[in-house]
């Protein structure tokens, strides 16, 4: 995944879209990566359940919608969903993780207006997706919206995961 990450980095560089680099899909890659070298079950388990519930289907998305990808950057959304399952298996997600997810996107959302272009739109800190931009506000009423479509995507997946694993997993 670190090759992955590095090769995505130098391509994102040399395209002049290296701000792309804070969407919210990079970040925890990287911490999944980060988290499975050190095992630490923090990093692995929050990079786990954003890259499954919210990275791949907004990637899928992305690219249904005609959006530019590379080989890099499919191998990369279809493999960290993967290894994280991998990783976490037989384990139950606690509670508290999609909290913190929500939280790690809404510092990105602050760190992409003030370190990303307004017309790269990353982590929709600016506006609404483009295909949706016609039929929804900018402003704190989307934004409210999509808090509230991504909690229920990580809730709901953490929910799927747990009714798969045991009660009595740690």
């Amino acid at each position: 995944m670190l090759l992955l990450l590095a090769v995505l980095a130098v391509q994102k560089t040399q395209d002049g879209l290296a701000p792309e680099l804070l969407w919210m899909c990079h970040v925890t890659s990287t911490m999944l990566a980060l988290g499975l070298l050190a095992n630490a079950a923090p990093l692995i388990v929050t990079g786990f359940l954003c890259q499954g519930a919210i990275a791949l289907p907004a990637y899928v998305l992305h690219v249904a919608a005609g959006g530019h990808t590379s080989v890099a950057s499919f191998l990369l959304h279809a493999s960290a969903p993967v290894l994280g399952a991998l990783a976490w298996r037989g384990k139950r997600i606690p509670a508290a993780i999609p909290w913190v997810a929500l939280a790690l996107y809404q510092l990105l959302v602050v760190l992409s207006q003030d370190f990303t272009p307004e017309s790269m739109n990353v982590n929709l800190a600016f506006r609404p997706w483009d295909p949706l931009s016609g039929f929804l506000p900018s402003g704190w009423p989307v934004r409210l919206l999509n808090l509230a479509l991504m909690l229920a995507q990580l809730q709901a997946a953490r929910w799927l995961w747990n009714r798969s694993v045991p009660a009595t997993a740690s």
